[in-house]
């Protein structure tokens, strides 16, 4: 994560203290829908950690990764059963992140409101570190079947970014949905939803793209 970047969060981590997030994102209810009770879930930027809080409440095993440290702090004192399950992670490479508690992969990955921040060069291999952290096939060169991936990508509309980055100075690409389901085509994931929200466009000027890939 870029230093303007970071800069942001750090400053949105406190102000979290005393404005906090709702108690449900909009990713939740399609994570609820999508996965079944006990699979093993890797939330991927998990930011102050309400969904991986959400996915233990709802019975999944859930786990995070978040680059920055005020924002895991955040997590942590809003969420102490997170303790243990959050660690130190970004896109483009991860590292493998949890292969001590969850050897063989995990059943799905969740990447919400992150892709964005990640530049177009880094794309290709930021959607190959997902998917590299997903259960793999029997030769390993897949992610195995059944294994799933949920993207929240946001659209920028408006003319609101500039020079790769948005109003509040934060690294931001629109990722077009059609070209983020091609590239993971190859690595053995198809497209199996797409959604489309304009519940905050008047407010945001954010279209929001949610994506269901199954290998």
């Amino acid at each position: 994560m870029d230093p303007r970047t970071d800069d942001f969060y750090r400053r949105y981590a406190g102000r979290l203290a005393t404005q906090p997030e709702s108690p449900r994102s909009a990713m939740l209810p399609v994570i609820e829908a999508t996965l079944p009770r006990a699979s093993r879930v890797l939330d991927v930027g998990a930011g102050a950690g309400r969904d991986v809080a959400g996915m233990l409440a709802a019975g999944l095993e859930a786990y995070g990764v978040e680059p920055s440290a005020e924002m895991r702090e955040r997590a942590l004192v809003q969420f102490p059963q997170l303790a243990g399950r959050l660690r130190d992670g970004a896109l483009p490479g991860l590292d493998q992140p949890f292969v001590d508690v969850v050897p063989g992969g995990f059943d799905g990955v969740v990447c919400s409101a992150v892709l964005m921040h990640v530049g177009e060069d880094d794309l290709p291999g930021a959607l190959s570190a997902l998917a590299a952290t997903l259960r793999r096939s029997g030769d390993g060169s897949q992610a195995a079947a059944g294994t799933v991936m949920l993207l929240a990508l946001p659209e920028q509309l408006d003319g609101a970014l500039a020079q790769g980055r948005d109003l509040d100075g934060r690294r931001f690409a629109n990722h077009a949905p059609a070209r983020v389901a091609a590239l993971l085509a190859p690595l053995g994931f198809s497209l199996a939803a797409h959604t489309v929200s304009d519940a905050v466009l008047t407010a945001t000027g954010t279209r929001w793209h949610t994506l269901t890939l199954r290998a």
